[in-house]
């Protein structure tokens, strides 16, 4: 009887267990595009992607998106003088900056766009980035022409980043950060004042 059990139990355990796997539910999600797409003439979903874009970054060394090809990065909209969402957006991206699985990649980077690039110099965005703890090597802190920045802003990532005497600290942005794939599609959207 007793060699009839352990049998029994060697053919059913590997039975339940692929069962188990094979049927249960786990927490991975497909992450979706988001943004305009269209259909190519062949028939493909062409998605929408982030325009090519340099700046200048924090060490006054020239940045952009060919700097980022084949890439995966977060990136954000603020300035250095914000009295409101700036901190705790900036918060979120040092947390993810300091993050174990992502400090051991080469090609997972951070950049942070300001919306006020007449005061927030490379100059400025070094003192900034030296305050937070920032590597320069994954997170680059961007600096440029003023109407560019807006530009990419609202073309690329889909987002508000203006000059507004009515906004706090004189300066209308997003509070949105984006996870931008290797091939330069938005793969996620997320609100940059919660750390959920």
């Amino acid at each position: 009887m007793r060699k009839f059990v352990i049998l029994f139990l060697i053919l059913l355990l590997p039975s339940i267990a692929y069962l188990v796997l094979s049927t249960g539910k786990h927490n991975i999600k497909p992450l979706g595009y988001f943004g305009p797409k269209e259909l190519s003439t062949n028939g493909d979903t062409v998605y929408h992607s982030i325009p090519a874009f340099s700046f200048i970054d924090q060490d006054k060394i020239p940045y952009g998106d060919k700097d980022l090809s084949n890439k995966i990065y977060v990136a954000n909209f603020f300035f250095t003088t914000c009295p409101s969402i700036c901190p705790e957006m900036q918060t979120l991206m040092k947390k993810v900056h300091d993050q174990d699985d992502f400090v051991k990649l080469n090609d997972f980077k951070l950049v942070s766009f300001t919306v006020d690039p007449d005061h927030d110099t490379p100059e400025v965005l070094k003192e900034f980035s030296n305050r937070v703890g920032a590597d320069s090597s994954r997170w680059k802190f961007l600096s440029g022409n003023q109407d560019a920045i807006y530009k990419l802003a609202y073309d690329g990532y889909m987002a508000n980043a203006s000059a507004d005497s009515t906004a706090p600290g004189g300066f209308l942005h997003s509070d949105l950060v984006f996870l931008i794939d290797r091939e330069r599609h938005i793969r996620g959207i997320y609100e940059g004042t919660s750390a959920t």
